[in-house]
């Protein structure tokens, strides 16, 4: 595969593991995780994009901008890029946490619409901003995309269908995109958090917390701190030879 080179690869971050000056879209970050990851970078030196669904509006000071995007609308997405590229100059690394949890129901009461929904905006919708960054980020010879996946994606949590599947051809995509880029400095990874402190888990009913709970050894929800600790650190420079992996957030809870 042959990719044109950028005039960002003369401006790539230096190596190590410190992430000042990192040129960095995050997806998702009008709350919860994307919210924190992006308080995190801007907290470590990286100067940070947020975007959301235009309804959303950004709460976080410091940001260098805020682009409204819509996962399911392929145009919107590339338009996201697009406008990103041109307020950073480049882009080093983008996060994407956008994702819903949809409506927890028994696989049979499961209408197909809601399952299809959900799978449009984590799964395609991943696959549709991946599509629009990746070609950017190789012609500039550096990047680093990091996908939310979930342990679900692993284990499959029971009335949770859509989302279980969703996690999972998640991670199927990132292996495969991981393998297509390995050669051009950009790697493609995924974070995979068991249940972690956020408003996502309002949607699920209380027996289903405190069974989720009763999977995770430490025998706790995690936290987005721990979360943003794990993105900042597979974003940097440092994080140079591992591409088409997820990494497990799980309190123990993962068994591959």
């Amino acid at each position: 595969m042959n990719f044109p080179s950028g005039q960002g690869v003369h401006d790539r971050p230096a190596a190590g593991d410190g992430i000042d000056g990192l040129r960095v879209v995050v997806v998702g970050a009008g709350n919860g995780i994307g919210a924190g990851v992006a308080e995190l970078l801007l907290d470590s030196g990286a100067v940070v994009v947020g975007s959301d669904l235009p309804a959303v509006r950004p709460s976080l000071p410091g940001l260098a901008g805020w682009l409204p995007v819509d996962l399911t609308d392929p145009p919107s997405v590339r338009e996201m890029v697009d406008n990103a590229v041109h307020t950073l100059g480049r882009i080093d690394g983008v996060v994407n946490c956008a994702g819903i949890l949809g409506d927890p129901a028994p696989a049979a009461e499961e209408p197909i619409h809601h399952f299809e929904h959900v799978l449009r905006v984590n799964l395609t919708g991943a696959f549709a901003l991946s599509q629009a960054v990746l070609p950017v980020m190789a012609a500039a010879g550096y990047g680093r995309l990091l996908h939310l996946a979930s342990m679900a994606g692993k284990d499959g949590n029971a009335a949770m269908t859509g989302y279980s599947a969703s996690k999972a051809g998640l991670m199927g995509m990132v292996k495969a995109l991981g393998k297509e880029y390995a050669t051009t400095g950009v790697t493609v990874n995924a974070v995979a958090p068991t249940m972690v402190e956020t408003t996502l888990i309002r949607g699920m009913s209380d027996e289903q917390v405190a069974h989720l709970r009763t999977l995770i050894p430490m025998g706790r929800l995690g936290k987005v701190s721990e979360v943003a600790a794990l993105v900042r650190w597979a974003i940097s420079p440092a994080a140079s030879f591992t591409t088409g992996f997820t990494y497990d957030l799980s309190g123990g809870r993962a068994t591959y």
